[in-house]
């Protein structure tokens, strides 16, 4: 799969560039006609009007709709006619946010004051991600708790504020409210211990059929949690990893390798290759491929494995491994860090050492929490929700506030470029090495 990935990610770039990806512009741009939009998401306020994605007969666009508290709000699934203009975006200084937005599959944004509203029979009806989150206020979350749950549980990001949003970025804990290879992989460990009784049956070796029926509701199971957070690139990349793990269990191969990590890479391209721009897909894939590269590696250096057989070993064990796997991934994602946010937080070891404990406990108390909802359970298991996600929220505000929490640097696309060339001939280089050491060793058979 490594040898597909860079032919494809390489044909991706020029037919980008070319223009092949994107919709035909049958758009008529800037001129004043009657369309038809069907509200594809719910509203994003901004600071006059509500933001929509709708779909129109030239494509998707952004659409804004004035605010005004004697008109029922549109809400996802409706159908707006308005006489409005649909507009190319314009760049904004060096940024070319016309681009920025095809690239999400956006051809144009339009602005309406008056229109015509048809009520969809579902539109009013909410979505299972919603209904889900309601669960979560049932059970007596508020506030910057319930947000900070629903999306550490849901991928709900709708009530997150934007300095709650700042705080969790400028920690070094941003990761933790996107739902990705964390979310899932404590999902899956969930999963594993249920239908495995905590690991007393193993039917993954007990028989075929044992092996595949387990594997086969894991998959399903994690494709649904997909679903239901959104399919973005990051949870995608993840359950993608899940399902080739789970298909190579059924026959006995059990390791996450890079070509694990450059097969869902391709089938993600292969289905939506305008994700190659994707910062949550950069990202996403990156620290994985990273911590794949360099976690065990930097394990062996350290060679702390012998932790273990120390009295309280075993949480210094883990401790040790948090922080090799936090530098891997800080490593593999430090240059699209500066250059997307232009700056680095400077305490990411402390905040993965508290934030990455809260969120192992947080997320299943969340799903406990939606499962009993507003029932007498379901309250004593929402006021434990409610108490680790304060615990979360205030650390992060606490390491946001200390000192010298950020650098603010940023690079250009050069840079990002010489950087992981340079990085990657240093890991052929200690590969080449470790190579010619072990053939040393090696003593020739008898």
């Amino acid at each position: 799969m490594l040898v597909l990935l860079l032919p494809l990610v390489v044909a991706i770039f020029v037919c980008e560039r070319a223009g092949w990806l994107y919709p035909p512009e049958t758009v008529a741009y800037d001129s004043l006609y009657v369309h038809t939009f069907i509200l594809t998401s719910d509203a994003k306020p901004t600071a006059k009007c509500e933001r929509f994605e709708a779909q129109t007969y030239g494509g998707k666009v952004y659409l804004y709709v004035r605010r005004d508290s004697a008109r029922t709000l549109p809400q996802q699934g409706d159908t707006l006619i308005a006489a409005t203009r649909i507009r190319r975006a314009d760049s904004i200084g060096d940024f070319d946010y016309r681009r920025y937005l095809l690239r999400q599959g956006i051809v144009g944004t339009a602005y309406v004051r008056d229109y015509s509203l048809q009520l969809s029979a579902f539109s009013h009806q909410p979505s299972l991600q919603k209904r889900l989150y309601s669960r979560l206020a049932a059970a007596g979350l508020s506030g910057d708790e319930l947000a900070t749950t629903g999306a550490l549980t849901l991928g709900y990001k709708e009530d997150l504020d934007k300095e709650l949003k700042r705080r969790f970025q400028a920690s070094g804990a941003a990761h933790v409210l996107a739902v990705s290879g964390l979310h899932t992989g404590i999902i899956y460990a969930l999963l594993l211990g249920l239908l495995t009784l905590g690991g007393r049956r193993k039917p993954l070796y007990e028989n075929r059929l044992g092996r595949c029926t387990l594997s086969l509701i894991i998959i399903a199971v994690m494709w649904f949690y997909a679903w239901l957070t959104g399919m973005t690139p990051s949870v995608v990349r993840a359950v993608l990893m899940v399902t080739i793990f789970e298909v190579g269990r059924m026959y006995y191969r059990q390791a996450i390798s890079l070509n694990t990590i450059a097969a869902a890479a391709v089938l993600i391209l292969l289905v939506r290759p305008l994700d190659l721009w994707s910062v949550s897909f950069q990202l996403s894939f990156t620290a994985t491929a990273a911590i794949v590269l360099m976690a065990n590696e930097m394990g062996k250096i350290v060679h702390y494995d012998h932790l273990k057989r120390l009295q309280g070993g075993k949480i210094l064990n883990w401790v040790v491994g948090v922080l090799i796997v936090s530098i891997a991934a800080q490593l593999g994602t430090l240059p699209l860090t500066m250059h997307y946010f232009g700056q680095i937080s400077n305490y990411f070891l402390l905040t993965n050492l508290i934030v990455l404990p809260l969120a192992s406990i947080l997320v299943p108390c969340g799903l406990i929490t939606i499962a009993l909802g507003g029932t007498s359970l379901g309250l004593i298991a929402g006021k434990i929700t409610y108490g680790l996600a304060w615990l979360m929220n205030h650390s992060v505000a606490w390491l946001e506030a200390l000192p010298g929490s950020t650098t603010q640097v940023s690079i250009g696309t050069t840079m990002v470029a010489i950087y992981y060339a340079m990085w990657l001939a240093f890991i052929l280089f200690y590969a080449n090495i470790c190579t010619r050491q072990k053939k040393a060793v090696t003593l020739p058979s008898k």
